[in-house]
């Protein structure tokens, strides 16, 4: 190799410190992994943590199933266990691990045992590995169990082994997010032993388990699945470290082939012929293409791409890169991936670059010695290459030649003007110069033909004897053959310069565009608008029309006729979309599946399900070229995140609104059935002494309790109103009959109505005498304002004053005051004094804790709004601010 190919990638080297970097600022996942149930994963996983703990690790035990194992469970003891949260369901309790409590505690590391566990309903997450994927994001290390039936990918194969359906599932990519996975192994006949034992089941499951699930055929299919899964993995780790190792031979702990891959029909041959030696091998394969800068024609653009899918179909990892130096793309991808064996086709002999610079060949073996090549014979040596004036022709296009052409009498026509002044030799720098320009600014094909004809042009015009290809001097045939050397020269530096610029020019554009998608995205205040913005830009970038179709709650594809970025579709087309939704894999135009489709339809695939479709249409028939194809795919994986994250959060604040009406409806319950137990007993007891006869007899015996009836009454009724208005204002149907009113005519009804609740404390009104009528709504008015009054009495001391006040306190507002002489309200109640359901911590018993909340919603309803506040040296003060209409106002002098 040579030195510079000897130094590491500097992209995979970057690669490696941001994942040395990454687990600083988020946490890191250990699984251990089993064939099955009982096989030790839980006991691996608390021996660990032990083990970390005694190294000064603070570790917390979030949740650990011991299923009655007696050596599991003495493995927690000593171990912090946070307790469980208790989530009420269908007049049960379930227990699931406290989230919040973790996130509380910030432990260094937390044992979440049983990773593919489904939470219950109401939790924040329905499944419990994002509960870990949150704990992750906290920083929190996280260590934990998992059963190779429960990875996504796994899921078919073990059903199709066991006849067992799998409900609990993971997605495989919380394997890429661990770092490090353990396997727990155990030989079947062993774990078929602690079954019959009673170390795994107990009773009846445990013969359930033998019956069906825990054959020794069935375990010994899932033990070889963990082992392959895991030699996988360890292999993924190996191919990471072999890519920035730098120089060195590769690491043969396996075969692994790549094939070379271009627009050449031989290559489907290579393709085929690298699967079979593949598949004798059982080694992986690759197929790299490498992409120098040179343009394709489309029917060239249309095999690579076949090519490709050929590749992909035969289960090869595809991989594309951008480097004008062949060789050397393809030595750095065989280094980067621990490649042994490479099968290229043999090129087509080319004499003037094989002496100069050797074939592609020639440079992979040279500089390859560690690395076995395989040489493949093309089947018609003429599908190999087309003859150089095609090749010259297809890189450079007629115009170029034309201009050549053009330049060349040009520089002739010059020339002839200064040969009599300065002498056919200076003529001939003259044309040397015209050469070193056009090696410079023209391709190769052009080049050479402007050098080779000012040779021929200034032999035959200039040179004595004139009119005439034969040269007598020698300097003069030194000087033809130099043109020669200059057009080759600068010709080749030129064409590679063109296709640096040509590689780095794509890529930028790809990057640009890239990042203004994910700027659409984060700048996007909701999903339409960025899946708008992003279906907009995609369709400029590849000149065609794009949409996004995404599932409803039901899991279906649904059509959004009114969504700015829903695509419009025929009923083929739809149904080509359906089938991309529903295998998830790409259809339509360019591919394989229902090619005839005018529409391309790729999928949306999250880490776990498929989100939607995203439609591609061409306005012209044509052939996605490779860069843009890969462009496409990178943008719909972007997309596919973006909407993941969306809809992840989505769930997340609907769970929390479910949580939250669930607490609200619980704290209603509780409120109302004891605010009305009170009355409901003072009836009962009233009605069963008004039925004693001996009661009935003492008239003031029975109008004592013909009032402690009406104030029962009363209290239920306030219940009754207060939970009929907070339904009202909540469902948005309350409609304000809104009336000029004087607020002492409000006070005084208040009063009134309010009667003996206001026996035990003096009240006084103050002020409202020049005040102007305020619109409002009087009965609801009232209704508030006798909240404001009544909470001052239940929360005051017998005997302490209230006192009404009412004022202007600016031109276009009026102010409502109550204030009492209790104890006040802690300033940190002070925020949600008005929230439903809230009660100041350790006032007396009652109430719904709804007065003061529909006090405010009556309020803002009006347009005005309600504060409190504390009063020196003691009480609290409720201040009302109404608005004021103009046109009454003015009647007030």
């Amino acid at each position: 190799m040579t030195k510079q190919d000897s130094r590491p990638d500097p992209d995979l080297l970057l690669q490696a410190v941001k994942a040395q970097e990454a687990p600083a600022g988020r946490g890191r996942l250990r699984i251990f992994l089993g064939m099955s149930a009982g096989v030790g994963k839980t006991f691996a996983m608390l021996r660990a943590a032990r083990q970390r703990q005694g190294e000064g690790i603070d570790v917390v035990v979030g949740i650990v199933e011991t299923h009655g194992r007696s050596e599991t469970a003495a493995l927690l003891e000593g171990l912090p266990v946070l307790p469980r949260r208790r989530i009420p369901h269908r007049g049960a309790a379930l227990e699931e691990m406290d989230l919040d409590a973790i996130l509380r505690r910030r432990p260094e590391l937390v044992l979440v045992d049983e990773l593919a566990h489904s939470n219950a309903p109401g939790s924040r997450h329905p499944k419990r590995y994002q509960d870990v994927l949150e704990l992750l994001e906290a920083g929190i290390d996280v260590a934990t169990t998992l059963n190779v039936q429960h990875l996504e990918s796994r899921k078919d194969s073990v059903e199709a082994i066991t006849g067992v359906a799998i409900r609990e599932t993971v997605p495989d990519s919380i394997l890429e997010k661990a770092s490090l996975v353990e396997l727990v192994d155990i030989a079947p006949s062993e774990l078929l032993k602690r079954l019959r034992e009673g170390k795994v089941y107990l009773g009846d499951k445990a013969e359930s388990a033998a019956r069906n699930f825990f054959k020794e055929d069935h375990l010994t299919a899932l033990r070889e699945m963990a082992l392959r899964l895991t030699a996988e993995r360890v292999d993924q780790d190996l191919q990471r470290f072999a890519g920035h190792r730098g120089a060195g031979r590769p690491w043969r702990t396996n075969e692994r082939l790549m094939v070379a891959v271009s627009h050449s029909p031989h290559s489907e041959k290579l393709i085929r012929a690298t699967r079979r030696l593949a598949f004798r091998l059982e080694a992986p394969w690759i197929a790299v293409h490498v992409d120098d800068g040179v343009r394709l024609s489309e029917a060239d653009q249309a095999q690579l791409s076949q090519n490709i899918q050929l590749a992909r179909r035969l289960k090869a990892e595809v991989i594309t890169t951008a480097d004008a130096d062949l060789s050397g793309a393809l030595r750095r991808v065989a280094r980067q991936k621990d490649v042994t064996q490479i099968i290229v086709g043999r090129p087509t002999p080319r004499w003037l670059r094989d002496r100069l610079q050797g074939s592609l060949l020639d440079q992979l073996v040279a500089e390859n010695d560690e690395v076995d090549v395989h040489v493949l014979q093309p089947e018609e040596r003429a599908s190999a290459g087309r003859p150089f004036w095609k090749r010259w022709r297809g890189e450079s296009g007629p115009a170029a030649y034309w201009n050549a052409l053009c330049v060349l009498f040009g520089i002739s026509f010059i020339g002839g003007l200064l040969e009599p002044v300065l002498g056919y030799q200076a003529v001939g720098f003259v044309f040397l110069l015209a050469g070193l320009f056009a090696g410079s600014l023209l391709s190769w094909g052009p080049a050479l033909f402007i050098a080779a004809g000012s040779a021929l042009v200034w032999n035959f015009f200039f040179i004595p004897p004139r009119l005439t290809f034969a040269i007598s001097a020698p300097e003069d045939v030194l000087m033809c053959l130099t043109y020669f050397l200059v057009a080759l020269i600068t010709g080749s530096l030129t064409r590679r310069a063109r296709r640096h610029e040509i590689l780095t020019r794509v890529r930028e554009e790809r990057t640009n565009a890239l990042f203004e998608i994910s700027q659409d995205i984060a700048g996007s205040r909701d999903k339409n608008e960025f899946l708008a913005k992003v279906s907009e830009r995609v369709g400029r970038l590849l000149d065609g029309e794009c949409g996004v179709l995404l599932r409803d709650r039901a899991g279906q594809l649904a059509w959004e006729r009114s969504a700015p970025y829903s695509p419009v579709l025929n009923e083929k087309e739809s149904a080509v979309a359906v089938w991309a939704f529903s295998k998830g894999q790409a259809a339509g135009w360019s591919t394989e599946t229902l090619p005839e489709s005018r529409t391309l339809s790729l999928p949306l695939v999250g880490t776990s399900e498929t989100l939607g479709v995203f439609v591609y249409r061409p306005r012209r028939p044509r052939k996605l070229d490779l860069e843009q194809e890969n462009l496409l795919h990178s943008i719909v994986r972007q997309l596919a995140v973006s909407l993941e994250r969306h809809f992840y959060e989505s769930r997340l604040r609907e769970a929390q609104r479910l949580e939250e009406s669930e607490k609200l409806h619980q704290t209603l319950l509780n409120s109302i059935s004891h605010e009305m137990r009170t009355p409901l007993t003072t009836v009962i007891g009233s009605a069963t002494a008004l039925a004693d006869d001996g009661t009935r007899r003492d008239p003031e015996a029975v109008r004592s309790l013909a009032v402690e009836l009406l104030k029962a009454g009363d209290r239920l009724n306030r219940v009754i109103e207060n939970l009929l208005d907070m339904s009202r204002l909540n469902s948005g149907v309350l409609a304000l009959q809104r009336e000029p009113h004087d607020l002492r005519d409000l006070v005084g009804v208040t009063l009134q109505r309010l009667g003996a609740n206001l026996a035990q404390h003096p009240l006084r009104v103050e002020g409202g005498e020049d005040l102007p009528l305020v619109p409002l709504d009087f009965r609801f008015m009232e209704h508030a304002l006798s909240n404001l009054i009544l909470n001052a009495t239940q929360y005051t001391p017998p005997g302490t004053r209230i006192r009404v006040s009412l004022h202007r306190s600016a031109p276009a507002w009026v102010e409502l005051r109550v204030e009492d002489e209790g104890p006040g309200v802690p300033a940190e109640s002070l925020p949600r004094i008005f929230d439903k359901f809230y009660r100041v911590p350790g006032t007396p018993a009652g109430g719904t804790g709804l007065g003061l909340s529909i006090v405010r919603s009556i309020v803002e309803a009006h347009q005005g709004d309600v504060r409190v506040e504390n009063v020196s040296p003691h009480g609290v003060r409720f201040i009302v601010r109404l608005p004021l209409d103009e046109r009454l106002t003015q009647e007030v002098p």
